[in-house]
């Protein structure tokens, strides 16, 4: 191997190592910068709901959640089955402290931002990831619905993939 080969593989192992041992800190919501104090009836229910496979809180089953794969699934249904497809079982979120975002609009559309822990289980044990998460909702007859949500990996989480697919050609 020459010599450029070598540094540009001591590059790429420096980087990847820098990345993959650097603490995962999530953003926090800047203090004073968005109203968080309106509508406060209607952000503490917005705020306990902590499933949104809970069929009761999508109407008609009209939600819409683009995967943290990048996939786009139609309904509530259509989700937990990508899930079942891929050997993947729901089994909790949470809030990384700080990170949560709740904005209301006019009283009647909520879009909720946070950086989230996800576990799945799976035939060959419990899956991590990390996502920032965004949700939006309406509130249709009194009511507070999910209609959208949206997940990103965290990139860390993508050079960690990166890293162990590509071990082998280092």
């Amino acid at each position: 191997m020459n010599l450029i080969n070598k540094i540009s593989k001591m590059k790429l192992i420096f980087f990847i190592i820098a990345l993959t041992t650097l603490k995962v800190t999530a953003q926090i919501v800047p203090e004073g910068k968005y109203n968080t104090t309106d509508y406060p009836k209607d952000r503490k229910i917005i705020n306990a709901i902590t499933n949104i496979f809970d069929k009761s809180l999508s109407l008609n089953d009209n939600s819409v959640s683009i995967g943290a794969d990048g996939t786009i699934s139609y309904g509530i249904d259509e989700e937990l089955q990508k899930f079942v497809k891929n050997g993947l079982t729901f089994k909790s979120v949470a809030s990384v402290p700080g990170t949560e975002l709740l904005r209301i609009f006019n009283g009647t559309t909520a879009i909720k931002t946070k950086v989230a822990d996800v576990v799945f289980s799976s035939p060959n044990g419990d899956v991590y990831f990390k996502v920032i998460r965004a949700e939006t909702y309406i509130k249709q007859k009194g009511k507070w619905y999910f209609v959208l949500g949206q997940g990103t990996n965290f990139m860390t989480q993508m050079v960690r993939i990166c890293q162990h697919n590509d071990s082998a050609d280092l």
